[in-house]
């Protein structure tokens, strides 16, 4: 996650640390490392990380994030397939999404109170940019995104609509110098969670132009 300078500020003024729940979550399971970044603009980057033993671990990591969610809570959610060929290539696949909120989560005698769906829905659009990005183990061969680097694939996603998404790689550069037969590789390699994949939410506050009248 990222916060810009001005959310950082107005969170700030309202005494509301943005990281709190999120590092709470990441104390309760010692499989997860929150760290923290602040950038020279005065942003803060956020990223949780964990390592996972392969392909199917990582699938199942993203699926457990979501897992408890109701229906209409607000969230991120992403479903992934792993594939890799006999070259070393490897492809993530997948979609994801981004479902706002809906209410404030703030109720009196049972009552929801605060924003309504529309309201929420507007501080959305003005606040908020969702984007999974994929950080592959080699140069980018295909994707449908927009390249971050050589590397990375970045597919921007719009509120309330799910995506599809397909990224293909070449092998890492240490692949073809391997002093094995890399298709047994392909069977029992381990694999970082950081070289398969990510999921950044970008937080920002937009800047919105205004034309001089007259």
């Amino acid at each position: 996650m990222r916060f810009d300078p001005r959310l950082l500020a107005e969170l700030d003024a309202l005494g509301v640390d943005p990281t709190a729940e999120l590092s709470a979550a990441v104390a309760a399971d010692p499989a997860w490392e929150l760290t923290r970044l602040r950038e020279d603009d005065g942003g803060l980057r956020v990223a949780v990380t964990r390592e996972v033993a392969g392909d199917e671990e990582l699938v199942t990591v993203y699926d457990e994030l979501t897992a408890g969610l109701a229906a209409d809570d607000p969230a991120l959610e992403v479903a992934l397939q792993v594939d890799r060929d006999e070259r070393g290539g490897v492809t993530v696949s997948g979609t994801a999404g981004f479902r706002p909120p809906v209410t404030t989560g703030l109720a009196v005698d049972g009552v929801a109170v605060g924003e309504d769906a529309a309201a929420l829905a507007e501080l959305v659009e003005d606040a908020v940019t969702a984007a999974v990005e994929v950080r592959m183990p080699g140069r980018l061969v295909s994707h449908d995104g927009v390249a971050v680097d050589r590397s990375t694939s970045r597919i921007v996603l719009e509120p309330g609509v799910e995506r599809r998404f397909s990224v293909t790689s070449q092998p890492p550069s240490w692949w073809s110098s391997l002093p094995v037969d890399t298709s047994t590789l392909l069977v029992g390699a381990a694999l970082l969670a950081v070289v398969a994949g990510g999921v950044l939410l970008l937080l920002t506050r937009r800047r919105r132009s205004v034309s001089p009248e007259g």
